[in-house]
């Protein structure tokens, strides 16, 4: 919906405006949003072939180098790392011991259930333990739908669990954790009625789009040295802020929502200072490439707000 905005005909191409202007330097980062989508939609929207992403990129950049452009290029981040992913908890589900035992009474027959098929053979111990969904005083997991469950929808049993701590809620499951499906004060989201798969990203799901993302990153570190361009590591750059923090310009940034710095209110986009900090960390990967001066401009991230209005 921008690009037509600006583009110079109808039926062009990003690639082809770009060319037209004979550029000499170029930046170019693509693959996020593919990652992204995934993700956030809990595993729904399905990832790029690695072996079409290779394509794409390869002939972008390539046809790029050719028209006698230099430029950047920054690989894709782990989003399984970002605040849309990590700010809900698995456990968030707090309950008394009167509340747990009744709760447990309505799981009865589907726990008895997956026991039975155990025994049967037709699953395994482990899944059977896997799947049982049983809730104690204090804080709970979450139940979740998971479809990489053995499919035992023939015989009546749903693809139900307790979320662990390798599964990652989204950011909006927030305002549905706790809230009755109807009015009705028995069917509660995310306790007696699982979360829907669009609101988890099961731990299956976030190895596989860590697993694309490393295929896309290993095709984008290739062709920053074949055509001696700049490589800006993203994917880097958010592992150090969302496990040691980085420390830029006396400040400390995090991955925590809002208050780290560096996500906005989504949980997804970079605050004016996290767009700062990008530009900062590119600027100095082209220095360090190509003997430029960019980062002798001080840039200060602390010029720049987390919030709007500032303070």
């Amino acid at each position: 919906p921008y690009f037509v905005r600006m583009a110079s005909s109808p039926g062009t191409s990003i690639l082809q405006d770009a060319l037209l202007q004979s550029p000499t330097f170029t930046s170019v980062w693509v693959g996020n949003n593919d990652a992204l989508g995934f993700a956030t939609s809990g595993g729904v929207t399905p990832l790029t072939d690695p072996s079409e992403f290779d394509f794409a990129i390869s002939s972008i950049v390539g046809a790029l180098a050719q028209a006698g452009s230099d430029g950047i290029i920054g690989n894709v981040p782990d989003v399984t790392s970002i605040a849309y992913l990590n700010t809900v908890p698995y456990n968030a589900v707090p309950l008394d011991q009167a509340t747990a035992d009744m709760l447990n009474q309505g799981f009865n027959v589907y726990n008895g259930g997956l026991q039975l098929l155990s025994m049967m053979g037709m699953i395994s111990g482990e899944e059977a333990a896997a799947r049982t969904i049983v809730f104690a005083a204090g804080q709970n997991a979450v139940t979740i739908e998971d479809s990489d469950l053995t499919d035992l929808s023939v015989l009546g049993l749903p693809n139900w669990r307790m979320a662990t701590a390798e599964d990652k809620i989204v950011l909006p499951a927030a305002s549905v954790i706790g809230t009755a499906v109807g009015g009705n004060p028995t069917q509660i989201n995310g306790v007696s009625v699982p979360l829907a798969d669009n609101l988890v990203l099961t731990s299956n799901e976030v190895l596989e789009v860590q697993a694309a993302t490393a295929a896309y990153n290993g095709t984008i570190s290739a062709i920053a040295s074949q055509f001696g361009w700049a490589h800006f590591d993203s994917n880097a750059a958010l592992n150090e802020i969302s496990t040691t923090g980085l420390m830029m310009d006396d400040f400390t940034i995090t991955g925590d929502l809002v208050f780290g710095g560096l996500f906005g209110l989504d949980g997804v986009h970079p605050t004016a200072r996290g767009n700062a900090i990008i530009a900062k960390l590119m600027m100095a990967e082209i220095d360090a490439t190509y003997g430029s001066n960019l980062s002798d401009a001080g840039l200060d991230i602390g010029d720049y707000p987390t919030n709007y209005p500032n303070g």
